[in-house]
């Protein structure tokens, strides 16, 4: 019986290693990307490759032969659907993080090629990157380039993706900070006046700082004590300033408040938003503009929290305690997630099925925990311009009445 013709050939290198190539459709030549130590393997591989063939699994390797920073810029112009703010952030990663040198033993990877990106120069990127910059940066950054090479095994490029470092993308941030209910109020007392109802809203309700920075009066029931979340406002590195609804359906929800923040949005509203006041937005800078977040932060948030010996303490912990506080009161993992607008499937879902009368008990509990803490409440106002409860909401609190 005549033997089988190989697929391929071989040849025996002067250095004693072996060389595998095979022809494709008689056009060119594709040498194996490496040599090998037996005739034996390199036979093996060139199997392999004819078997990918047959089950129509083989790539042509010239789709590979173009850089990484190539196809990433061309990747990330076809993302179409993503929000400025979110391309933005790409952007800084992929120019920051994940195509140029971040480390003078490791190539830079928007250099290389995708079919010679491999599993082992990509965790030595990855601990290079963790070295340098931050195992926070290292992990988001390795996120965005298996998203990008994932794509590539999509698009035929490459056969497989070579991100394969077991939990890579998973950041190891260290706990974040939160605060009790007593310091919560003592910040809010620390900074300017315009600024106390932000803070307590921030660390009772949970609203992010892009959240409360798009919030407008039109959006808060003072009657039924509740602030529904429609839209955030940030601005771009550009200087383009957005306002968008939030990211995930999720994020979209109506939250219940204690009747504490209540009196304290109704003394915010008529010390702070006069009438004939141009903007409808609820937390404003001194000069009635937009409020500002590094402006905010610096002039505001850093000397009170410094004031306080509570350094380090980042405006977004404020969120974080407002979920222990809620978590305190007894709600459940899914209330808390309804509550806070947590981004996932799940989360969504537990959002539209999260019982409305529990939110308010949520709320109520916050309540009980501000009165055991001697926390100074502010006045009811007594305004004409400010918006007052019904009868019937000042006959379920006790306090002083807000009826004129």
């Amino acid at each position: 019986m005549p033997k089988r013709r190989q697929f391929g050939s071989v040849r025996k290198l002067p250095s004693g290693r072996w060389q595998a190539r095979y022809n494709v459709a008689g056009n060119y030549s594709v040498t194996a990307p490496r040599t090998f130590l037996t005739k034996t393997a390199a036979s093996q591989w060139l199997v392999s490759v004819e078997a990918d063939q047959v089950r129509g699994a083989w790539i042509d390797p010239r789709a590979g032969q173009v850089p990484l920073a190539e196809y990433a810029w061309a990747w990330l112009e076809g993302h179409g659907r993503i929000a400025k703010r979110t391309r933005e952030i790409y952007t800084a990663q992929l120019r920051l993080h994940v195509l140029p040198e971040v480390d003078s033993s490791v190539r830079a990877l928007g250099e290389v090629q995708l079919a010679q990106l491999t599993p082992d120069l990509i965790r030595r990127w990855h601990a290079a990157l963790g070295r340098v910059r931050s195992p926070s940066s290292a992990a988001k950054a390795y996120t965005r380039l298996r998203q990008i090479l994932g794509q590539a095994v999509i698009d035929e490029r490459i056969a497989r993706n070579p991100c394969r470092i077991e939990r890579g993308g998973v950041e190891r941030t260290a706990e974040q900070r939160f605060v009790s209910m007593r310091q919560l109020y003592e910040i809010a007392s620390a900074v300017p006046g315009r600024y106390r109802a932000l803070v307590l809203t921030a660390g009772l309700a949970g609203l992010r700082l892009g959240e409360l920075s798009g919030l407008r009066w039109e959006d808060i029931d003072l009657l039924n004590a509740t602030i529904d979340v429609r839209r955030q406002r940030v601005r771009l590195a550009s200087g383009e300033v957005l306002e968008s609804p939030p990211k995930s359906d999720a994020g979209s929800r109506r939250v219940s408040i204690p009747s504490t923040l209540v009196d304290e949005l109704v003394e915010h509203r008529r010390l702070h938003a006069p009438s004939g006041e141009q903007s409808d937005l609820v937390f404003l800078s001194p000069a009635g503009t937009p409020l500002e977040r590094s402006n905010f932060r610096y002039r505001a948030w850093a000397p009170a929290v410094a004031g306080l010996g509570l350094n380090g303490l980042r405006f977004h912990d404020l969120r974080h305690t407002a979920g222990t506080l809620a978590a305190q009161t007894g709600a459940t993992t899914k209330e808390l997630m309804a509550r806070f607008g947590h981004s996932s499937s799940r989360a969504s879902m537990i959002y539209q099925h999260a019982a409305a009368d529990r939110d308010r008990r949520i709320a109520d509990g916050l309540d009980e925990m501000a009165a055991e803490a001697g926390v100074h409440r502010a006045q009811p106002a007594t305004d004409r311009c400010v918006p007052l409860l019904s009868g019937t909401e000042v006959a379920r609190r006790e306090g002083p009445s807000l009826e004129r």
